[in-house]
């Protein structure tokens, strides 16, 4: 949620029963903007809220030069004070932030322990015997991070021509972008991840016949797995306002007002993944 609409983001958002409080809403806005000015951000976001059992996570971001490889995470507990999220490389932190099952306790420094998956040792196509599995010390801070990370791969969303990608290889918000028009906003290929491209160029540049090298560089969210499941689009015709919704990560919100340059996510979860997905259909 860009903190230049917030109010208006908000408003945006509670066609889906996402909101905060008056009190939350003007505590978190002016602690943003306090936050923009210390840390010289060019923009600043509302993440969203993870919730857990005892204090509620709220996530921010901003970027100073490049809004996709610039970008720093702030996780906040009150509303007011900010903390720097850690970055997490390591893949065994992933993938015990996607076993852990129990839910977000509030306290930053919890230490829990997951059991991993057992891994195979293949010879020859065939099992040669299992390993046992490992168990990996996960820090709730460093879950936390992993999940923003996760979350922030597989479903955050920007509207197509938002961002634009300079000769110099950064990529910044496109001050010319004047929106989606109401031919454009019911096709998902206009919607794109807003995240580092895994796709080749050629991929994503090759899927249209008005391909633009500037805008194109995204992958768009109709290649997402599960095809034509993992999202749902909803059109409020009344407002000139559509809306998005994540199927695998249940809070994850998407909004575009049609003709404008406005647009924004918000996620409002516990941070667990849908995977009965696939049996929903």
């Amino acid at each position: 949620m860009n903190l230049e609409f917030f109010t208006e983001g908000l408003d945006c958002l509670m066609y889906c029963g996402m909101k905060f409080s008056p009190e939350q809403r003007i505590l978190i806005e002016n602690s943003l903007i306090a936050l923009q000015n210390d840390n010289r951000f060019t923009g600043m976001y509302l993440w969203g809220r993870i919730t857990a059992t005892k204090n509620d996570y709220y996530i921010a971001f901003g970027y100073t030069n490049d809004c996709l490889k610039d970008r720093k995470y702030f996780y906040s507990l009150d509303q007011f004070q900010w903390q720097l999220l850690p970055f997490v490389q390591s893949p065994k932190i992933f993938q015990a932030t996607i076993l852990a099952r129990e839910p977000f306790i509030g306290d930053p420094s919890l230490m829990t322990y997951v059991k991993l998956d057992p891994t195979f040792d293949i010879v020859g196509n065939q099992v040669a015997g299992i390993s046992r599995p490992e168990v990996v010390k996960l820090k709730e801070e460093e879950r936390l991070a992993a999940i923003v990370f996760i979350i922030t791969e597989e479903c955050a969303i920007c509207p197509r021509g938002a961002f634009y990608k300079m000769t110099d290889g950064r990529v910044i918000p496109n001050q010319m972008f004047r929106g989606l028009n109401d031919l454009q906003i019911d096709n998902q290929s206009y919607y794109q991840l807003y995240r580092l491209p895994r796709n080749d160029l050629k991929v994503n540049l090759a899927k249209r016949s008005d391909y633009n090298y500037a805008i194109d560089f995204l992958d768009t969210i109709d290649c997402v797995i599960p095809l034509c499941q993992a999202f749902a689009l909803n059109m409020q015709r009344n407002e000139d306002l559509v809306i998005i919704k994540s199927c695998l990560w249940l809070g994850m919100t998407f909004f575009h007002k049609i003709n404008s340059h406005k647009h924004g996510f918000l996620y409002l979860g516990d941070g667990k993944k849908n995977f009965d997905l696939l049996f929903m259909y």
